[in-house]
């Protein structure tokens, strides 16, 4: 579909196919989360809970993706102004100055890109190397021959506009008129721009919290039900409180220390944006409080 108005022309490529099939993916994944919870809610606390409970927490993660996936693949559109090119996926903008075009050239049938990314009937997101360069794409296209390539100095970039012979000509008629200036630029929004998405050490901490308190749940389902009806529990995290409870206070631990974690990792990454220290601060001692509390299920598991 193509939208013109004011000197802007706004293409959306064909998405209906990319957008069903991440839908459906999506819808697949969240439908099996539901029905292994509710499964799941009908044992007893058991390592085989846990690991169904686990199993559906990463079929919501993967039905959330999906449907972000889907999102973008409806978002995807590339706007042709005066002024420059904008490639729109998502949470993403590229923009690429009128002037930063070096060429365009349409895709060949004997074109069969190797593409890293997401790549499934009606989506190409990624990055492949045709004809010996790397190309990004941000596609819809179901042949080569859908393909339009635009080339500047520091990227090649692969759409695919429905009409690509008007998108080629609309892109050619504002070069024309193209003023020097400018750079090539990536736009993201407040999530896609946090800093942890490029800071390897937080994100090496934040998992590593997550991991040991994942262990530490699955610990307690795992020697839960061999435990006696009243078990003795030694608190090292709130100063060595020692008293005697059901059993089934000692979820409380793995319950406490994922409710640490949580506060944790919300400042964290609030405070990221200006203080990358405060984080590792945050990061570090959410894994050392998510051993202690190990120290304390430990203890109880074996004063029980």
């Amino acid at each position: 579909m193509l939208l013109q108005g004011q000197g802007v022309t706004i293409e959306r490529p064909h998405r209906t196919l990319g957008v069903a099939a991440a839908a459906i993916l999506a819808s697949v994944a969240g439908v099996l989360a539901i029905a292994l919870i509710v499964k799941a809610t009908t044992w007893p606390v058991s390592l085989t809970q846990f690991v169904a409970i686990v199993s559906a927490a990463v079929l919501i993660v993967l039905a959330i993706v999906f449907a972000f996936w889907a999102y973008a693949c409806y978002t995807l559109h590339y706007t042709v102004a005066r002024n420059g090119l904008t490639i729109a996926w998502g949470t993403i903008r590229h923009y690429i100055p009128m002037e930063r075009i070096e060429g365009l050239y349409a895709g060949r049938g004997e074109d069969r890109p190797d593409l890293r990314g997401l790549s499934w009937p009606g989506l190409r997101v990624g990055r492949a190397l045709v004809h010996g360069k790397e190309v990004l794409f941000y596609s819809t296209h179901r042949s080569p021959e859908e393909i339009v390539y635009v080339r500047t100095p520091s990227a090649t970039y692969a759409v695919s506009p429905q009409d690509p012979a008007r998108f080629m000509a609309e892109v050619e008629r504002f070069r024309q008129s193209a003023k020097p200036g400018g750079s090539e630029t990536v736009q993201r929004d407040i999530v896609g721009s946090h800093p942890i998405w490029a800071d390897r050490v937080a994100q090496l901490l934040a998992l590593a919290a997550i991991v040991i308190n994942l262990g530490l749940w699955g610990y307690v389902f795992a020697v839960y039900q061999d435990l006696s009806p009243q078990i003795t529990i030694e608190f090292p995290p709130l100063g060595e409180i020692t008293d005697v409870h059901s059993r089934s206070e000692l979820l409380v631990i793995p319950a406490a220390a994922l409710a640490v974690l949580a506060v944790n990792l919300v400042a964290g990454l609030a405070f990221q944006w200006r203080e990358r220290a405060a984080t590792y601060l945050l990061l570090s001692g959410s894994v050392f409080l998510q051993l202690l509390f190990w120290v304390s299920a430990g203890i109880a598991v074996a004063n029980a």
